[in-house]
């Protein structure tokens, strides 16, 4: 199994509404794109660290290279980078390993 980790920080100018909006993008994933067998996510929980610069994690699995090959270049997927993730996300960081 493949493990993809994804956290994202938002542009200063985003809104709560476009928030949102990137967050059900997110979870609408695997109803749309069969090749992820199971997505986690959630919120950055405040230890008092404020050098953490990454506000949002999402956590996807997949049970090979390939099917994560096919996600990245889902139809669905190219039109979220496209669309409300190119419009919020400032910076982002991605892991990838094998579960």
């Amino acid at each position: 199994m493949i493990r993809r980790v994804v956290l994202v920080q938002f542009s200063g100018d985003a809104t709560a509404e476009q928030i949102e909006r990137f967050v059900e993008t997110v979870k609408s994933f695997p109803k749309m794109i069969p090749e992820i067998k199971s997505l986690s996510r959630g919120l950055h929980m405040n230890d008092g660290d404020d050098s953490v610069a990454f506000s949002h994690v999402s956590q996807f699995d997949f049970e090979t290279m390939e099917d994560l090959q096919r996600f990245l270049t889902h139809p669905v997927h190219l039109e979220a980078i496209k669309g409300i993730f190119a419009d919020v996300v400032a910076k982002r960081a991605v892991v990838n390993y094998q579960v």
